[in-house]
């Protein structure tokens, strides 16, 4: 009987140690992939940019108070290949409420504001062309294959 014990003691404490070995496994993961995208708000200043660097933008139109966007933001934008693929654009970010006369110009508004809904991403090349318009939220794999072809679509114009 206090054999049987012991080794219910054991297994309680071998697992005890496993879960805090892959709990901290995972803190040095995200450390090491709690990078994040560098979103820029300035949109002249992200067209030269995106001239100099042949890169397309990455216009992403959102707001605080819209909770799809809030999705976006911790399902697809915080996760690492999105975060890498990223730094083949530009990536802007203009809050609908802040900047409304920018959001007007590129027919990106929220719905309230008569505009399309948000969230939505508009990606354009250094002369303003647009190249896609994704209007919505998309998950990881949806956005990630976004990104695919609007560098497929730059790359050949």
């Amino acid at each position: 009987m206090f054999r049987s014990i012991r080794i219910g003691l054991i297994v309680i404490a071998l697992c005890f140690v496993f879960s805090q070995c892959q709990k901290n496994r995972g803190s040095e993961e995200s450390a090491k992939t709690n990078e994040t995208i560098r979103w820029q708000n300035d949109l002249t200043a992200a067209f030269q940019k995106s001239k100099q660097e042949n890169k397309p933008l990455m216009i992403e139109f959102t707001a605080d108070w819209c909770p799809y966007c809030r999705m976006m933001e911790d399902s697809v934008f915080s996760q690492p290949e999105v975060i890498r693929k990223t730094g083949q654009f530009v990536p802007v970010r203009i809050d609908v409420d802040k900047q409304p006369e920018i959001a007007d110009q590129y027919q990106a508004n929220a719905r309230k504001y008569g505009g399309s809904g948000i969230p939505n991403v508009l990606f354009m090349n250094s002369d303003g062309e647009k190249l896609m318009h994704v209007v919505g939220y998309l998950n990881e794999q949806e956005f990630l294959a976004k990104m695919d072809s609007v560098l497929i679509i730059h790359q050949v114009k």
